[in-house]
């Protein structure tokens, strides 16, 4: 039985090492030489490692995911780590949440989040007083769900105290310990369940799961909008996100929490696309197609997520020519360049994109011809200018102003043409 359990867990810590130190699919490649100067600093020869990987890091090497970011979790204190790290070359340490225990440690414009052990002592759902430790265990039962609670030394061996990788590779989403407390402490994690949930389960939901999430659904007004459209954004980049409104239970919360969300038959029409139309949309695109109707409701959404301009404006964009989407008109190629030439080619793509999930004529195959179309069109410039009317005793002012703009919408309305002898006989 021994011999059996010990060629398991030298088989994983093959494969966690394998997917750290040589996997080509993920980022962590290009930093792990950075990650094990890190390790050689902040340990000691000879004694236990005081530095692990931990959470997002490990949980998505184990299942072979592109990593994007890498947290460490360490038994030193955030002034122990500043005094050694400080003292080498060409490494940069910044106070990121000191309070809490964190520094950001960027070594060949690689970064790191280095946080030492914590135990809560207070929460109040959106922040947690903390008191340090060196005990991991402690750290790992602080923790939201069992997946999170992974670490990794430098050499691929795992630190399991939660039973995480048990639950991971079994597609179990569990919280550690007490699901009401563990919401109390932060009630973001509400919206943290339905994402690893899409992510990783290979089970129904959790009744007393569900049970604990709608008796603290409140507790989600506690918790910044920013944070809330952040956890929103990620949850709807995931392939999976559809089958939130598959389960009645996970619908009717969603809807509760975000009941702008009235489209949400769309996110399967985008779904079905080929991969050439679904990877063009972009995380702001299907949130538009979350939402978006020929009203100006996104207002209120942008208001409330506290959207930047640009997203603003992308969703006015396509509400303002919804209507217009449904005409077939809009897809010949004179009102197409018409469109770029009164906007930009970005926002162009974006109504064609949007027009897969809202009008049910177009076809596909003209969509990908109209938007390779737009790639290639170069743009026209208005070709009369100002003093090209002053050759025809048109002075400066309003007067001047008022006939360029007719003329600019003749050339526009005459698919960017003015021929010369008209243009005479229209100044003359």
């Amino acid at each position: 039985m021994y011999k059996k359990i010990k060629k398991i867990i030298s088989e994983i810590d093959a494969f966690l090492y394998r997917k750290f130190e040589t996997h080509k699919s993920t980022k962590v490649l290009e930093n792990i030489k950075e990650a094990q100067l890190i390790f050689s600093y902040l340990n000691k020869a000879g004694e236990e490692s005081r530095i692990r990987f931990v959470g997002g890091c490990v949980r998505k090497a184990c299942s072979g995911e592109i990593i994007d970011d890498i947290d460490l979790a360490t038994i030193l204190k955030p002034d122990e780590i500043k005094k050694i790290l400080n003292e080498k070359e060409g490494i940069k340490v910044i106070d990121t949440g000191i309070s809490h225990g964190t520094i950001t440690v960027i070594l060949n414009k690689k970064k790191f989040e280095i946080t030492t052990l914590r135990k809560d002592v207070l929460t109040d759902g959106r922040h947690a007083n903390v008191e340090f430790t060196t005990n991991w265990e402690e750290d790992a039962s602080r923790r939201d769900f069992t997946i999170n609670s992974i670490y990794s030394d430098i050499e691929g061996r795992i630190f399991n105290p939660m039973n995480g990788l048990h639950d991971l590779q079994k597609g179990l989403v569990k919280f550690i310990g007490s699901p009401d407390k563990r919401i109390q402490e932060d009630y973001l994690r509400i919206l943290r369940y339905f994402r690893f949930f899409i992510q990783y389960s290979k089970a129904e939901y959790d009744q007393n799961i569900i049970k604990s999430i709608k008796r603290h659904i409140n507790g989600l007004n506690k918790i910044s909008n920013e944070r809330i459209f952040d956890e929103l954004k990620k949850i709807f980049l995931l392939k999976k996100s559809y089958s939130l409104f598959l389960n009645n239970s996970s619908k009717e919360i969603f809807l509760n929490i975000f009941p702008q969300i009235k489209y949400y038959k769309r996110l399967k029409v985008i779904n079905n696309l080929n991969i050439f139309l679904k990877d063009k949309f972009d995380i702001i695109l299907i949130l538009g197609a979350l939402i978006l109707d020929q009203s100006n409701n996104y207002e209120y959404f942008c208001h409330k997520y506290k959207t930047s301009n640009n997203i603003k404006n992308r969703f006015k964009n396509i509400s303002i020519n919804f209507e217009s989407l449904k005409n077939k008109k809009f897809y010949s190629e004179q009102n197409i360049k018409k469109l770029i030439y009164l906007s930009n080619k970005d926002y162009v793509k974006d109504l064609l994109l949007f027009s897969l999930c809202v009008n049910e004529k177009v076809k596909v195959s003209d969509i990908e011809q109209l938007l390779n179309f737009v790639n290639i069109y170069k743009a026209l410039k208005f070709p009369i200018t100002g003093d090209y009317l002053k050759e025809y005793g048109y002075e400066t002012g309003q007067m001047l102003g008022k006939k360029l703009k007719s003329l600019e919408q003749k050339w526009i309305d005459n698919d960017f043409i003015l021929d010369k002898e008209v243009l005479k006989k229209i100044l003359h």
